[in-house]
């Protein structure tokens, strides 16, 4: 073979070898891609839980789907449609607005985490009776494992678990007598709007006494967003009691 023939070979295989590649490269989405695609199917499974879309839900999922929400593993059907159906028959609405969706691959898993708040309303009398008012405001943090099948990216499960409110506080765990002591205080969160300060001893929330930090944080739990709660702290020997609405968790 003559060299201008090897040269043209080579050129050849050269230019077939790029396309091949060039091929290969659209065939497989890049990681960035996946991660998008992953997080559309979180979202639209978020819109499709708040337009009540069963059949939508459904797809995004796999056959054998399982789902944790204050509870045991559980499979997603049918529990999860009894569930939104007895929300949609009491005329339960939600709004969602998923904050800050984070995605990491691990080749065909992936696993997704967002943050959720929402707001609650209702129009009838049986879903005020749920919500305990005509409207209610709640932020969850939702962990999503997906899995890559023919037909693109499927939930094969998904845990759920509520934040509590802000208080925008800092306790010092340090502090050992009665009480639990403010390390720091947010001037711009809910305690601080109120007037609290850090050096604070608070001793009573809600009309509940406070000896320990886990008194404080169990009952962090037994209130929410919007919601106006009685504080009583102790500064300098002087008892000081102030409402303060505690606020979405960032």
């Amino acid at each position: 073979m003559t060299r201008s023939a090897k040269t043209r070979v080579l050129f050849a295989m050269t230019i077939l070898i790029s396309i091949m590649l060039g091929a290969c490269k659209t065939r497989t989405p890049s990681e960035e891609d996946d991660k998008k695609a992953v997080i559309a199917v979180v979202l639209a499974h978020e819109q499709a839980v708040q337009a009540y879309d069963f059949d939508k839900i459904d797809s995004l999922h796999t056959s054998d789907a399982r789902v944790i929400e204050e509870s045991l593993p559980h499979p997603f059907e049918p529990e999860e449609r009894q569930g939104w159906q007895s929300n949609k028959n009491a005329g339960l609405h939600v709004e969602y607005h998923p904050q800050d969706p984070v995605a990491d691959l691990r080749g065909n898993i992936a696993w997704v985490t967002v943050t959720l708040h929402s707001v609650w309303t209702a129009d009838a009398l049986a879903g005020r009776a749920m919500l305990g008012g005509s409207t209610w405001r709640g932020t969850y943090v939702e962990s999503f494992i997906l899995v890559k099948s023919p037909a693109g990216w499927k939930i094969a499960f998904r845990h759920t678990s509520r934040l509590p409110p802000d208080f925008g506080v800092e306790p010092d765990y340090q502090h050992d007598h009665s009480g639990v002591k403010f390390a720091t205080v947010d001037e711009s969160g809910p305690a601080g709007k109120a007037g609290f300060k850090s050096g604070d001893v608070l001793i009573e929330y809600g009309g509940r006494k406070i000896d320990k930090p886990d008194d404080f944080d169990r009952l962090t739990y037994a209130y929410y967003e919007g919601e106006k709660v009685m504080v009583t702290v102790t500064r300098e020997h002087v008892k000081i009691t102030r409402e303060v609405t505690l606020e979405a968790t960032k």
